[in-house]
C-alpha cells in the first residue's frame, strides 16, 4: 500500500514538471519596440536627456559633429537648417536654404563644415554658416543622394549614395579627394547605405545600409579606395527589427561601433569584429517616445557620447557613457 502511495505522489511530481516545463515559458511580449532575442540579454546602457531643441514631433535630427571649441553641430533635414550648440546649451540656426535636405555633417581641421545632403548637393559652409558653397565633382554622376561622410586622415573623405532598395541595390560608397576635384567609388550595389565611419587604423570602412539592415565591413588597402583582395568585404552583422533600421555610426579608439537604429529608440554597441556586445536604449521607447534615434557623436577627447533623436516628445540630444574615449577625428588632427 505504501508503495502505491508513494509511487502515485511520484508521478504527480513528475507529471507537473513535465507539464510546467512543456507548457510554461517565458511571458509573449506583442511590444513592437521589444529586443530582438539575440540582443536581450546584453548589458544595457540608459541614455539621458541632454537639451530639448523642439518640443514638437515636426523637427528630424541628424549629423552630430563637435568643433574644437566644443560647439556641437546638428542637422534639422526636412526644415533644412544647420544649428549650432554652445557648450552652456545655447542653440543658433546658423544656415538654412529651403530644400537643401542637409544630413550628415563633418568637420575639416580648418574649421568648414561640410554637408551630405539628401538632394545629391555637397555643400560646404564656414562654422559661422556664412559663404556657401558646393562641391560639383562626380563619378558618373554618382553620388546622387548623399546621406553621411567622414574624413581620413589625409583630408580625403567618403560619402554614402543613399540610393536603392534590395531589389535595386544603386547605391554605394564614394571618396572625394582631399583637393575636392575627383572622386572614385570604392564599393557599388548597396540597398540605401547611410552611415559610414573609418576603424582608428584608417584601414576599415564600416557601412551601414538600411534598406538591407545590414553592417558592411570593407578593408581597404593602402591608396584608400581598392579593396583588400582576400578580407575585402564582409557583413559581419544582419540588424533586427522594424520599422527603420541601421541608421548614421561612429566608432571609439578601440574600434567599437555604436550604431544607431532609427524607429526603435535605441542605439546597438557592436566590437570591432562585429559581434554586438553593448544596448544603448532611450527611456520612454517601449512606449513610442523618441525614437527617431539617428545618428551618434563623441566630445572629443572623452567618452561622453551625444545622440539626436526625435519624435513623440520632441527633438532632443541625448547623451550617454561609452567605452572608450571617441576616435580622434580629422576636424581635431
Amino acid at each position: 500500500m505504501k508503495k502505491i502511495w508513494f509511487m502515485r505522489i511520484f508521478l504527480t511530481v513528475i507529471f507537473v514538471a513535465f507539464s510546467t516545463f512543456c507548457f510554461a515559458g517565458p511571458e509573449i511580449s506583442t511590444n513592437p519596440m521589444a529586443l530582438p532575442p539575440s540582443l536581450a540579454g546584453l548589458p544595457s546602457i540608459a541614455a539621458e536627456p541632454w537639451l530639448q531643441i523642439d518640443p514638437g514631433p515636426g523637427v528630424f535630427l541628424e549629423g552630430p559633429a563637435f568643433d574644437r571649441e566644443g560647439n556641437l553641430f546638428v542637422s534639422s533635414i526636412f526644415d533644412s537648417r544647420i544649428l549650432k550648440i554652445t557648450p552652456d546649451k545655447k542653440v543658433t540656426t546658423i544656415f538654412s536654404k529651403e530644400g537643401l535636405l542637409p544630413d550628415g555633417i563633418a568637420i575639416h581641421k580648418d574649421g568648414r563644415l561640410f554637408l551630405a545632403c539628401l538632394t545629391g548637393k555637397l555643400a560646404v559652409i564656414n562654422p559661422d554658416g556664412s559663404n556657401p558653397t558646393y562641391i560639383e565633382a562626380r563619378h558618373q554622376g554618382k553620388p546622387q543622394s548623399m546621406n553621411d561622410l567622414v574624413f581620413d586622415s589625409n583630408g580625403n573623405f567618403y560619402v554614402t549614395d543613399f540610393t536603392g532598395n534590395i531589389a535595386d541595390p544603386t547605391g554605394g560608397v564614394y571618396r572625394f579627394s582631399a583637393d575636392l576635384q575627383g572622386v572614385k567609388p570604392v564599393i557599388g550595389h548597396l540597398a540605401m547605405p547611410n552611415g559610414v565611419s573609418l576603424s582608428p587604423e584608417g584601414d576599415v570602412l564600416w557601412v551601414s545600409a538600411t534598406s538591407s539592415n545590414r553592417l558592411v565591413r570593407l578593408q581597404l588597402q593602402k591608396d584608400g579606395i581598392s579593396l583588400d583582395p582576400f578580407e575585402g568585404t564582409h557583413i559581419p552583422y544582419r540588424f533586427m527589427g522594424a520599422p527603420g533600421g541601421c541608421d548614421s555610426n561612429a566608432v571609439d579608439e578601440k574600434g567599437n561601433l555604436y550604431q544607431s537604429m532609427i524607429f526603435q529608440g535605441r542605439v546597438l554597441i557592436l566590437n570591432k569584429t562585429g559581434i554586438p556586445i553593448a544596448n544603448v536604449l532611450i527611456p520612454g521607447r517601449d512606449e513610442g517616445k523618441l525614437l527617431r534615434s539617428t545618428n551618434v557623436a563623441f566630445k572629443p577627447g572623452t567618452d561622453e557620447v551625444y545622440l539626436t533623436t526625435s519624435g513623440d516628445g520632441g527633438a532632443w540630444i541625448y547623451k550617454f557613457q561609452g567605452l572608450a574615449k571617441g576616435l580622434k577625428l580629422f576636424s581635431h588632427q
